[in-house]
């Protein structure tokens, strides 16, 4: 199997499983770390793995002194696979090319309505002892973090794949990057202003010259890169 078709199998395994999460069930996310550890991301597994062994709770429920109640901090995440939800509003904050495109921003705002939260501490009070690390009361954060962590994961994997393309030689279509990669043209071009060194350059549409449409220059290409999925030029 083609490696960008490997990476869209992963994906509809992970929404399978954002959708048995909200379904009720607690610990779904451990039969996806088993399904994905003998593959190619194997290494997103064991990253998934630690970062559920050292969740802090403290960094996702948050106490609200306005309503008197503890709340999933959603507006705090940061270099999260989902993208951020306010939490008054329930509308994502600068949604990303990726939470576009695979919807991950509805899959937030049914996660808040979904799941209850409670005291981030052993014994339930406010000014209780914190959980540990690993060990958080809302046992469903388990299961989000290692879902997000995928989601992270595989969202760094579709943008080295362009990255590597695009750094390989001096000016790239990024058409063909996207026929290449079965994404489409406004995805890519987002992942390339996203990923592009300082001297480099995202050309959309240029007025003087209709050939440079939709390319991406690089100043300084590195032909000796060996890009895991590459474009016939």
């Amino acid at each position: 199997m083609d490696f960008p078709d490997e990476l869209r199998a992963a994906e509809e395994s992970l929404k399978q499983a954002e959708a048995d999460f909200l379904a009720g069930p607690d610990g779904i996310a451990e039969a996806l770390l088993v399904k994905l550890s003998t593959g190619p991301f194997s290494a997103d597994v064991k990253i998934a793995q630690e970062q559920m062994q050292n969740l802090d709770e403290s960094r996702y429920v948050k106490w609200s002194r306005w309503d008197k109640k503890f709340e999933f901090a959603a507006s705090f995440w940061k270099d999260e696979g989902y993208p951020s939800i306010d939490t008054t509003s329930h509308r994502a904050s600068n949604p990303d090319w990726y939470s576009n495109r695979t919807g991950t921003t509805l899959f937030v705002k049914e996660l808040m309505s979904h799941r209850n939260v409670i005291a981030p501490t052993i014994d339930g009070e406010q000014k209780g002892t914190p959980t540990s690390l690993g060990e958080p009361a809302n046992r469903w954060l388990l299961d989000f973090v290692i879902l997000s962590s995928l989601r992270l994961s595989l969202k760094k994997r579709w943008e080295r794949l362009v990255r590597d393309i695009v750094m390989k030689r001096h000016q790239t279509s990024l058409k063909l990057v996207a026929g290449r990669l079965g994404l489409t043209v406004t995805e890519v071009l987002d992942i390339a202003r996203k990923i592009r060194d300082l001297d480099d350059r995202v050309v959309e549409h240029d007025p003087s010259d209709s050939s440079n449409d939709l390319t991406y220059i690089c100043r300084k290409p590195d032909p000796r890169l060996t890009p895991l999925v590459d474009i016939d030029v």
